[in-house]
């Protein structure tokens, strides 16, 4: 029997708060709306989608018809939704009550709009410290998703990296899987150039105005 990998797709959509309506419009436009027609289509296709909390509020607000069709595939199956820090603050940086408080807050919205339930969450930015896994277990976390650069730091190679870790903090545990920065940056961006070993050449004469 040939050898089998479990590919698990995880996507982050995410506007920040204050950004200008036609950007978040833009967006939907080219991204969200486009994806969701495509991926609905492909009903043995499952995914976990992560939508941050302030680019959900204009949805319900501008694009309720989205929600409503997100709701659906949760509905059936399809999509499994992530929850997260309501206003995608990064944890490190706010207090521990503030971090549970937009967490559960999130997950409260996305159980009441979506009918979802809600296991794992996004970690904004991907910055981890080792006392966030005490405080999202705290938050009724189950598990989060961390960059492999994470865990090679530490001394992981990537043979280690097939499955989903536990970690812990003051006794609570939280289980990591390792998502792939390589493929992350591989999917919306086009091969690098190769580096040049040479120096530009510098114009010989700067033009005056």
């Amino acid at each position: 029997m040939p050898p089998r990998i479990r590919l698990v797709l995880a996507l982050h959509n995410h506007q920040p708060i204050g950004n200008f309506d036609h950007i978040f419009q833009q967006a939907f436009d080219d991204s969200y709306s486009p994806f969701l027609d495509v991926f609905s289509r492909y009903q043995s296709l499952k995914m976990s989608l992560h939508t941050s909390g302030s680019l959900m509020e204009w949805l319900a607000a501008n694009q309720p018809a989205y929600i409503d069709r997100l709701a659906d595939l949760v509905d059936r199956g399809q999509v499994e939704i992530l929850g997260g820090a309501f206003f995608e603050p990064i944890l490190a940086m706010i207090p521990r009550r503030d971090r549970i408080g937009q967490i559960r807050s999130y997950t409260r919205w996305l159980q009441n709009r979506l009918g979802a339930t809600i296991r794992g969450m996004w970690i904004p930015e991907r910055v981890w410290e080792q006392s966030l896994a005490s405080d999202l277990a705290d938050a009724g976390i189950e598990y989060t998703i961390l960059d492999d650069f994470h865990f090679k730091a530490a001394g992981m190679d990537d043979s280690q990296l097939t499955g989903h870790l536990i970690t812990e903090d003051e006794g609570r545990t939280l289980s990591v899987f390792p998502g792939s920065e390589r493929l992350r940056y591989t999917i919306p961006l086009p091969p690098r150039k190769k580096r040049s070993n040479t120096w530009p050449e510098w114009p010989r004469r700067i033009p005056t105005p």
